[in-house]
């Protein structure tokens, strides 16, 4: 057996990719203790040889499937050769949702060479200056490596979850001179792409596993938390994801200009007006999507004379308690144990809430109701009692009433607090639910905004507690308690209709 070791020994090392000969030779000095050994360098990758651009356009038909996923995630877009592949890799960044927030890079086919072979380089490498012929992706465009039916070239996005994507070529047509072509547009798609940060491939599989076993209700509570509202891995369509290529690479202004002009202008609500100057334009494009779905009542219907009534319903019934002679308050300020005890009881906060329901000190449901009564103008104190205010005698109408809860119950000072609150009406719309989850999605944004009460951004719980009044009234309105089940129609219908009246006001009395 020893006379054979030599050959095995040459066997295995011929087998080595530069990289792992380079760790190899970099664990036998380390070993050693450094006596006497050699400084290995990282190995030279050898430079990429790229052919002239066509002479003439061309406009090129390529498939990107994301490796490693099933089911498989991929778009079909149509691409103009001119483009460089800095600007392919914004492209990329559109087509798949994903943010630019880690780093890429650019492999040349046609084999499958991820960290061993040859590259183009980023303006974010260090490149060593005996690296000679390594070449700039701002320098080198996609007909270049991109030429003939079957080409491949590789894409890799965040080093640490390691998305690589298979960029193959499909089709190659000429452009006439005068030709008009858009730089990139989506022909077909499938799945969504996989959510950044969400641990690669295995992380992906995970959560679409759980999706599929039962819908986002099936996740891990922190993984539900996580998710972008309305999450589905298996939607997407070509429209969205042309919209993200149209925004592509443009400017704040630019995008602006965009999104207030045409069929499909954002009709932004004022409250979240202080957010979009500060928001880039990939955070622009991402709040004007959740603010055309926000909008759009079609999703769960327009609320009925129903909808209102039950939506009234709990400051109604507060302020005719109040009647003409107000509700006596203890010298503490709380509403004495009687009247406490029954709001617990006619309104059915039982049903949500432990204890005896008659000391509003400990009845969370009871305080909240009143205290967003008040925050609406409904009632106000005066001498030792909880008056009806004459707003409140005059709102007759289940609609009315409604309204005027929903267009003060979001507002605030300070107009960043009230643009958080805006933000939360938004994901409730979108979703017709109105979860504590939100305060997930709120805090990134406003992050993502360039806004901070922590040195890594805002907090959840922050965001939740600038947002306690809108969360509130939109889970009352839900008309779900802790126990019952998921959200129906019904319920989502009333909670998505009371945060568009939060969003866009009309008629407040």
């Amino acid at each position: 057996m020893p006379q054979d070791l030599p050959e095995d020994l040459h066997r295995a090392v011929a087998s080595m990719t530069p990289d792992e000969l380079h760790q190899l030779l970099a664990g036998i000095t380390a070993a050693s203790g450094g006596l006497g050994a050699p400084e290995f360098g990282r190995p030279r990758v050898e430079p990429v040889v790229l052919p002239d651009p066509p002479a003439d356009d061309v406009l090129l038909t390529v498939r990107v499937d994301v490796d490693d996923v099933r089911p498989p995630v991929w778009r079909r877009l149509e691409l103009r050769g001119d483009l460089q592949l800095d600007e392919v890799h914004e492209i990329l960044q559109a087509a798949f949702g994903w943010l630019d927030g880690h780093l890429h890079r650019f492999w040349p086919g046609p084999a499958k060479r991820i960290w061993t072979g040859p590259f183009f380089t980023t303006e974010l490498d260090e490149i060593e200056p005996e690296d000679d012929g390594m070449q700039p992706e701002d320098e080198v465009r996609l007909d270049q490596v991109l030429r003939e039916v079957g080409d491949r070239l590789f894409y890799t996005y965040d080093f640490g979850d390691d998305w690589t994507c298979t960029i193959k070529l499909e089709k190659v047509c000429t452009l006439d001179d005068d030709a008009e072509v858009e730089d990139a547009v989506c022909t077909a798609a499938r799945m969504a792409g996989p959510l950044e940060d969400c641990g690669g491939p295995p992380g992906h599989q995970e959560l679409v596993d759980a999706f599929r076993a039962g819908g986002l209700a099936a996740l891990d509570p922190d993984l539900r938390a996580w998710v972008p509202p309305g999450w589905d891995p298996f939607e997407e369509d070509v429209a969205s994801v042309n919209e993200r290529l149209r925004i592509a690479g443009m400017t704040q202004a630019e995008l602006m200009e965009s999104l207030a002009s045409g069929e499909d202008a954002v009709e932004w609500p004022s409250a979240v007006e202080p957010l979009l100057d500060l928001a880039l334009p990939d955070v622009l494009g991402e709040l004007a999507e959740l603010t055309r779905t926000a909008r759009d009542a079609s999703r769960y219907g327009d609320l009925t004379a129903e909808d209102l009534a039950a939506l009234a319903r709990p400051y109604r019934y507060l302020m005719d308690l109040a009647g003409e002679d107000g509700i006596p308050l203890t010298q503490a300020g709380w509403m004495k144990p009687a009247a406490v005890e029954q709001v617990y009881r006619d309104l059915g906060f039982e049903a949500e809430w432990i204890g005896k329901g008659n000391r509003e000190d400990q009845t969370a449901p009871v305080a909240d109701l009143r205290a967003r009564c008040q925050r609406a103008g409904l009632l106000r104190k005066h001498r030792g009692r909880l008056l009806r205010t004459r707003a409140a005698t005059a709102l007759t109408d289940d609609e009315d009433l409604v309204q005027h809860v929903a267009g003060r119950v979001g507002t605030d000072k300070n107009d960043l607090v009230q643009a958080a609150m805006a933000l939360f009406a938004l994901v409730s719309a979108a979703t017709g639910e109105a979860g504590y989850d939100h305060r997930v999605p709120v805090a990134d944004l406003m992050t993502r905004c360039g806004l901070r009460t922590t040195s890594r951004g805002v907090d959840p719980h922050h965001a939740l507690e600038w947002c306690r009044p809108v969360w509130r009234t939109l889970s009352d309105a839900s008309g779900l308690k802790l126990l019952r089940g998921e959200p129906d129609q019904q319920s989502r219908r009333r909670v998505a209709g009371m945060a568009r009246m939060m969003l866009w006001p009309q008629g407040v009395v």
